[in-house]
């Protein structure tokens, strides 16, 4: 089918087919560090909000390590691919969450560009038809080190880090659109949709990690990302009784979640297209 405006409508209808209930269950592997090892793991979080949403239980597999950057995952920690899911079958998805430095001038841009596109590449051996969702991470909390004292690394506090965060998760996202195909990957931004509340409780006490709140709104907006579904009036007790959460916080941060991915309908026709594409192939 060729991709054009004309069939924008088809092809959201094809996504949301095949993202819902009667779709089949999704394997999805996780690279990171601290942040996706954080309040029992993002990769449970995800795999509880598609439960809660009927989808049929994902197969999640964590490869994340403390404090690591995905360079180095890349360098000797890639045996998960093969290990880390029964035999026969493919991931789906992969998650690639980078070192929370490294795509700012605290690190380099480059190498978190090049090691996405290369760790992506090795799971693509193993599993042809995987998908790659970068996962972007956040700022510093105001008030962080980075933002005081006489020289701050970041003067404009953290939107200003905010801004190379999420610059260098959309350029590693281009970087696999073009190399692999329109719609391979898609960016989950996180690092944004915590912006968007103004960092409003949802950094731990070191103004650098996720407390529970700010777990689940990662956990959200990657499941938005994943399933091309919104998360608002789905019925997350159980999740919200396992991370000491009120309703009142579901409440708040699906709403935030949903105002920050794109529903298919309003995605851009190359990446409808894209997703569609890996829908197909896990059907």
């Amino acid at each position: 089918m060729k991709c054009t405006f004309t069939t924008i409508l088809a092809t959201a209808g094809a996504i949301l087919v095949t993202a819902t209930a009667a779709s089949a269950q999704l394997n999805i592997l996780f690279y990171g560090n601290s942040f996706t090892q954080g309040s029992g793991g993002v990769q449970n979080i995800v795999r509880d909000i598609a439960t809660a949403a009927g989808q049929p239980t994902p197969y999640v597999r964590s490869a994340a390590i403390g404090g690591w950057s995905l360079e180095q995952h890349l360098q000797v920690n890639t045996a998960v691919i093969t290990t880390g899911i029964p035999p026969g079958q493919n991931w789906d998805f992969v998650v690639l969450q980078d070192y929370s430095t490294q795509p700012t001038r605290l690190g380099s841009t480059q190498a978190h560009r090049t090691s996405a596109l290369a760790l992506f590449d090795v799971v693509r051996a193993h599993s042809p038809g995987v998908n790659a969702v970068m996962y972007e991470t956040w700022a510093r909390a105001p008030g962080h080190s980075y933002f005081t004292g006489p020289n701050p690394v970041f003067p404009g506090g953290p939107n200003e880090m905010q801004a190379e965060v999420t610059n260098g998760y959309m350029l590693s996202t281009a970087d696999i659109n073009a190399a692999r195909g329109a719609g391979t990957a898609a960016r989950a931004p996180v690092g944004t949709a915590w912006q968007s509340t103004n960092w409003n409780n949802l950094h731990g006490g070191d103004l650098y990690h996720a407390n529970n709140r700010g777990s689940l709104l990662a956990g959200l907006v990657l499941y938005s990302t994943i399933y091309n579904q919104p998360t608002s009036g789905l019925d997350l007790s159980s999740l919200l009784t396992r991370l000491s959460l009120t309703p009142a916080d579901g409440a708040e941060l699906t709403a935030v979640s949903d105002a920050i991915v794109p529903a298919p309908g309003v995605a851009t026709v190359a990446g409808l297209c894209g997703f569609a594409a890996a829908a197909r192939r896990r059907r």
